[in-house]
């Protein structure tokens, strides 16, 4: 395929510039998709390059294309996650709307993706533990955290009343006060499974983040 074909785009192995076709776009989704279920399985470092390519249903040579090494997929599976989580928060939450309910939405909208997905979960908790225990690695946690950071602050920044200029309010303290909580509420129910308890919490969460900052 030339190199001014618009059907493809490219991707950096180390000092070279290579191409890369819709079809391996597929290929690559579906490793990143698979390395989330073994990473949720059996942690990341029971997560071999064998065992994402058995799940991803592709051999070896063929992840190791794509993929120099486990740690390029690990990235790559952080950014696959935030990538995601941005696109469907940017579609849920177009219309501007009143910051209160704005507040509630947004928890409410990503506590029912958690209940949905409770792998992915499990996949980012233990890259954050991975990258804190692991000397050279703790750059990773910092970037998962500052990107879902701000996927909760956009999210919270496009409400009607900051973006029309009419309140004044912190939203980083915001952010980090509903992120922090959140975070709690859902390690605790990924350990417990109780789920009636973990919808209380959110409520208080929520109306709590209404009370201090509205």
């Amino acid at each position: 395929m030339r190199s001014g074909s618009a059907s493809a785009c490219h991707r950096w192995k180390g000092n070279r510039v290579v191409l890369r076709s819709p079809k391996s776009e597929e290929k690559r989704e579906a490793i990143l998709q698979a390395a989330v279920v073994v990473i949720a399985k059996n942690g990341v470092h029971g997560a071999t390059t064998r065992k994402i390519a058995a799940e991803a249903g592709i051999n070896l040579a063929t992840l190791h294309y794509q993929f120099e090494n486990k740690e390029a997929i690990l990235l790559s599976v952080l950014g696959h996650l935030a990538s995601k989580y941005r696109q469907n928060l940017e579609q849920t939450f177009a219309r501007p709307e009143p910051l209160r309910d704005r507040i509630e939405r947004l928890l409410t909208y990503i506590w029912g993706e958690v209940q949905k997905n409770p792998h992915e979960q499990l996949t980012l908790f233990d890259l954050t533990l991975y990258a804190l225990t692991t000397p050279g690695s703790e750059w990773m946690g910092k970037k998962k955290y500052d990107e879902y950071l701000v996927l909760y602050r956009d999210a919270l920044a496009s409400s009607s009343e900051i973006t029309a200029g009419s309140l004044e309010i912190d939203v980083d303290a915001l952010t980090n006060f509903i992120f922090t909580g959140f975070i709690g509420l859902v390690l605790q129910w990924l350990a417990t499974a109780n789920t009636p308890r973990a919808r209380q919490q959110l409520q208080t969460l929520i109306t709590a983040a209404q009370r201090v900052f509205l």
